[in-house]
This record gives structure tokens, C-alpha cells and sequence, in this order.
């Protein structure tokens, strides 16, 4: 069984009570949550959230949500809290200020734990739209090595170019798949200098030595950070062929699976 859990909570750091700003008329983890319900063999979709205001906007639309502590300092902790009391083998996180997910992408991530028995955490990754990408603290840069399994992720610009030469790094998304029995071990794991430096929970993994492989997808993502990014988002949902079309799909969807 394939389950997405989407965390999501009013106080984030960068953009409070982002989860429920509206666009184009529908709030912004309810996006995700419909575009979470169009991925081929997903067998249930949830909100985790430490928020009533959340719980209660999702449920109204129809939509499942499981509340957590409110005490989680990272988003990983909320869906292995939320699995507690949700069924599945493979859980999918897909943050919630993630608009514009194409559900493909989350297939993607999904299939290297369906052909490797050994592998338990896959992260996907995207490409950087633009050089300003590399200085823009808010996105997540990552490399890896020539198998694909992450190296590092960082918020500076990396790597530094000495002399010119073609570098592969890509920009982290929000959707990162487990082995849902993995992800009680990555709780009790402690914390690690770089992620509590770097606020990214994924370099736990790196640091504790634990194989965390890249899936590149083949659209740019566009997370919602900051205020300013809303338009953006509204702007791309209009006129990107692809993305308006998933928005005709979801805008009268609703329900629960």
C-alpha cells in the first residue's frame, strides 16, 4: 500500500499561515492534496498537520487529516508521527506549499523503492531555473554522485567554480519516499550538526551515512516561500499548458480517498 501524508502547519518561519493562502480560489494544501490524489497507485492521501484551522479546511473540501504534536521542528518527525495511525508499506511526504506537483513526479520517486528491496529513502530533484538559483537561500541545491545518491545539500551556492566547468546540481523538492517501517529509525536517529545548520532534514541521512538517492524530474518546481511567490505560481497555473490542465482536473475534484 502507497500512502502521501503532506505536512503542513500555520507557523512556518518564512510565510505563516501559507498553507491556507488562496490560489486561484482553492487554498494551497489543497492543491497538493488533489494533485496527490492523481498519482497512479496511490492508495490514500492525508494531511498531517498541528493546526485545526488546516484540519478543518481539508476536511471540509472532503479530505482526510491526522493532527500531530506541535512540538516537531521538522516535517519528517509530523509524517512519522501521522503513520502511526495511517496503513501503508511506501509513504510519500510532498510538502505542503508545493502548488504546482505534477503527479508523475510523484511516481518517480516511488519506483526506486519498488525495485530496490535495499533502498529506503529516495529524494526527487529538479533542475535550477536560473543562475540567481544558486545564491537563493531558500532553495535547497543538491549533488550527487555518479549513481545518483546525494552527496550534499546545501542553501549556499555550490560548488565553487575555480575554473569553468559543467556541474550537475539540482534544486530539492518536497517529495521525498520511504519505506514506511524506515521512517521510525530516522526519528530516533540524532540530530546532526549540518542539519541543524543547514535546516534541511535530509542531511541527517547523509551524515549518519545512510544511502539517500536523487530522482530527477523532468519539470522545474516552484515552491511557495515567501508572499511574492503567489503570483508567480497563479501566473504559471494560467498559462503553462500542463499546469492548467492538472488545475481543470482538481478545481471541481474534491473528496476523500
Amino acid at each position: 500500500m502507497i500512502t502521501v501524508v503532506i505536512p503542513a502547519r500555520m507557523a512556518s518561519s518564512r510565510y505563516p499561515g501559507k498553507p491556507l493562502v488562496p490560489i486561484l480560489g482553492l487554498p494551497m494544501v489543497e492543491h497538493v492534496r488533489r494533485r496527490a490524489l492523481l498519482v497512479q497507485g496511490v492508495d490514500l492521501v492525508a494531511v498531517a498537520t498541528c493546526d485545526e484551522s488546516i484540519m478543518e479546511a481539508v476536511e471540509a473540501f472532503g479530505g482526510r487529516a491526522v493532527m500531530t504534536k506541535d512540538t516537531h521542528e521538522r516535517c519528517t518527525d509530523r509524517v512519522e508521527e501521522a503513520m502511526q495511525r495511517l496503513p501503508g508499506e511506501i509513504v510519500v511526504m510532498v510538502q505542503g506549499d508545493e502548488p504546482l506537483l505534477v503527479p508523475d513526479a510523484v511516481s518517480q520517486v516511488i519506483q526506486p523503492l519498488l525495485d530496490d528491496p535495499e533502498l529506503n529513502v529516495v529524494n526527487l530533484l529538479s533542475p535550477l531555473e536560473s543562475a540567481a538559483d544558486y545564491s537563493n537561500a531558500n532553495i535547497v541545491k543538491a549533488v550527487c554522485d555518479r549513481r545518483g545518491n546525494l552527496i550534499y545539500l546545501t542553501r549556499s551556492p555550490v560548488p565553487y567554480f575555480k575554473q569553468p566547468e559543467f556541474v550537475p546540481v539540482y534544486r530539492q523538492t518536497g517529495i521525498i519516499a520511504f519505506r514506511a517501517d524506515f521512517l521510525p529509525r530516522f526519528s530516533s536517529l540524532p540530530e546532526t550538526a549540518l542539519e541543524k545548520a543547514e535546516s534541511v532534514d535530509m542531511l541527517r541521512l547523509i551524515e549518519h551515512g545512510i544511502r539517500l538517492k536523487g530522482v530527477v524530474a523532468e519539470y522545474t518546481s516552484l515552491g511557495v516561500d515567501r508572499p511574492g511567490d503567489v503570483p508567480l505560481v497563479e501566473t504559471v497555473l494560467r498559462r503553462d499548458p500542463i499546469q492548467r490542465a492538472l488545475y481543470e482536473r482538481i478545481r471541481e475534484q474534491g473528496g476523500a480517498q
